[in-house]
């Protein structure tokens, strides 16, 4: 049986079978919801309007929620909701994930090029009739000093391309790291020679195109990472996977299915075959690299929350899925140890800081606010989590960066606050949110301690947006456990922030913050502002950088091995030090 669902004011209508889960059937539709929770009806980010037609059951869990956002009796979460007859809806704006502005560009860095993939000329001898050479020896002749590998599939493709073009007087060989043959392209190719680079982000993918011959970057292409709609978080991605085995295999579809129609529309933009793209550079989280390889997270999802890797050889394209060269190669960003992944060993690669000298700390902030402290020649990595409060999650009002959010507020007699794309208020994401509670706190609308002043018992952020003390105690743990990450850092390094000679902020997070903010309510030391320093997308720069240049990613190898990685959990004054850490005030000890 099946039940048509009208979404209002489109007005476009969808033959439902009965008994499907709405936030299902608004997703087939082409419609990306805000799922952060994974389904759980816990977010309350899917909200739906039933406008008339029948209205779905709701679990008393279902109706609290929707008490406390102050919501009608007609409204419903689309992940729980499901489709038992005629129905008309609408969609808040605030419930859809639209585009989304994201953060490309990353620190520059000077290196010399030195790909992995290099393309070389070779010029063909016409075979003596007496004594023909095989059609390999030719090549081999021009590497004689190189024992070269290859695959079974590159000598059958040379066989074949040579059948079609025997009079071929040039031939290109494409090499990776000077040793594997990859290919052996009939006449001189060497003129198109592409890699790709990729910041895998748990929220947003960045791909960018390069070509390896001049490394300058030809192109680039944005989207939310397609695994969004099995939960926001990576939590609630890899708690699906641990759950139920069966979407561990749909999460990698996903993001591979993604990344190839990010990877196609580049190449096709820019009128290059994929059979031209020999490399891909990956860059991403633990978790993300993982399942973008479909590796299970078993031992991700327990303490002590071990990797199956850390250093893996590039893989071949054909293997991993992805859309290049299916002789190419695809080479992930080495992952540092439990939670600190492959985004911040790019990242540390982006900036250099192992030759930087001095003491300096890099802090990605996220649900996972990971950060590294460099002593002299010493590296200690932690996690830190954070919470989805900085990505506008699990905040009555907040959301993510999409156009409408609150991302700027400052004070001219009353909050005066400032939106992604200039639209009308919809929602506060997290750089808001940072400037409304610390303006708050500077006005005396909010004690040190978090409680809300004054009667109402809200921050009243536009008409029709306020903050409550739940979001406050939100934002005072996130803020929190990143202060406390540091601290412990320090402590364990036996440093004090004095000793710093400069903070790497990393992240569009962290590239919009407002520093003064963030130091008064104790996310980040007082410090000298002149040492602080933006750095952007480091992890997609970092990618790039270890496309381009093999030693600098034999080196990211070596740094990522030496990091030693400090678990918070298991440190003994983490709990003293988070309680100490929830009043918002300043710190420079």
């Amino acid at each position: 049986m099946s039940h048509a669902l009208k979404i209002l004011p489109e007005g476009r209508v969808l033959k439902v079978a009965s008994g499907k889960i709405l936030s299902d059937v608004l997703e087939d539709a082409g419609l990306r919801l805000s799922l952060y929770c994974g389904r759980r009806g816990l977010c309350g980010k899917c909200i739906v309007e039933i406008v008339r037609g029948a209205l779905p059951s709701a679990s008393d869990e279902e109706r609290s929620l929707l008490a406390r956002r102050k919501l009608p009796a007609n409204f419903r979460l689309a992940c729980r909701a499901r489709v038992e007859g005629d129905m008309a809806i609408r969609i808040p704006l605030e419930s859809l994930l639209l585009h989304m502005p994201v953060l490309s560009h990353g620190v520059g860095r000077s290196l010399t090029l030195d790909p992995a993939v290099k393309k070389i000329s070779l010029s063909a001898q016409k075979p003596d009739l007496a004594s023909p050479d095989s059609l390999l020896d030719f090549i081999q002749r021009r590497f004689p000093n190189v024992e070269l590998h290859l695959s079974l599939e590159t000598l059958r493709r040379f066989a074949q391309n040579h059948q079609l073009a025997p009079a071929a007087a040039e031939w290109t060989a494409v090499l990776y790291a000077d040793k594997e043959l990859l290919a052996i392209e009939p006449g001189d190719t060497t003129g198109r020679d592409f890699g790709i680079a990729v910041d895998l982000g748990t929220t947003t993918v960045i791909v960018e195109l390069l070509d390896l011959n001049t490394g300058k970057s030809l192109d680039s292409t944005a989207g939310l990472n397609a695994q969004v709609k099995y939960g926001a978080d990576v939590v609630s991605r890899i708690t699906a996977a641990y759950a139920d085995p069966r979407k561990l295999e749909d999460l990698r579809t996903a993001i591979v299915g993604g990344l190839n129609e990010m990877v196609g529309g580049l190449l096709r933009r820019n009128q290059v075959s994929s059979d031209s793209v020999y490399e891909a550079v990956v860059a991403g989280n633990t978790a993300m690299n993982h399942l973008l390889l479909g590796l299970p997270v078993t031992t991700l999802a327990v303490s002590p929350y071990q990797a199956v890797f850390s250093v893996l050889p590039a893989l071949p394209a054909v293997e991993s899925g992805l859309a290049i060269s299916p002789l190419g190669r695809v080479y992930i960003a080495p992952n540092i140890k439990s939670f600190v992944g492959g985004d911040i060993s790019a990242g540390l690669s982006a900036v250099d800081l192992e030759h930087q000298k001095g003491n300096f700390l890099f802090v990605d902030l996220g649900t996972n606010g990971e950060i590294v402290l460099k002593r002299r020649a010493r590296f200690t990595a932690t996690s830190t989590a954070a919470g989805p409060a900085f990505e506008g999650m699990t905040i009555s009002c907040g959301m993510l960066a999409l156009p409408g959010a609150v991302y700027k507020a400052g004070f001219k007699d009353r909050l005066v606050v400032e939106t992604i794309a200039g639209e009308p208020a919809r929602g506060v994401c997290g750089t808001g949110l940072i400037d409304i509670i610390a303006v708050a706190l500077d006005k005396g609308f909010i004690s040190a301690q978090g409680h809300i002043l004054g009667p109402a018992k809200k921050i009243e952020v536009t008409n029709d947006l306020s903050l409550n003390q739940q979001d406050i105690r939100e934002v005072q743990l996130a803020v929190a456990a990143v202060k406390t990450g540091i601290r412990i850092l320090l402590a364990k390094n036996k440093m004090a922030v004095k000793d710093l000679d400069g903070i790497y902020v990393a992240g569009a997070f962290g590239n919009y913050l407002n520093i003064p903010h963030s130091m008064k309510l104790g996310l980040l030391p007082c410090i000298d502002r002149k040492k602080i320093f933006f750095v952007g997308n480091s992890s997609l720069a970092g990618a790039k950088a270890l496309l381009l240049s093999r030693p600098e990613r034999i080196r990211c190898e070596r740094l990522a091995n030496r990091v030693r990685h400090l678990s918070l959990a298991k440190d003994a004054e983490f709990q003293t030090m988070f309680i100490e850490a929830l009043e918002f005030k300043a710190w420079n000890s």
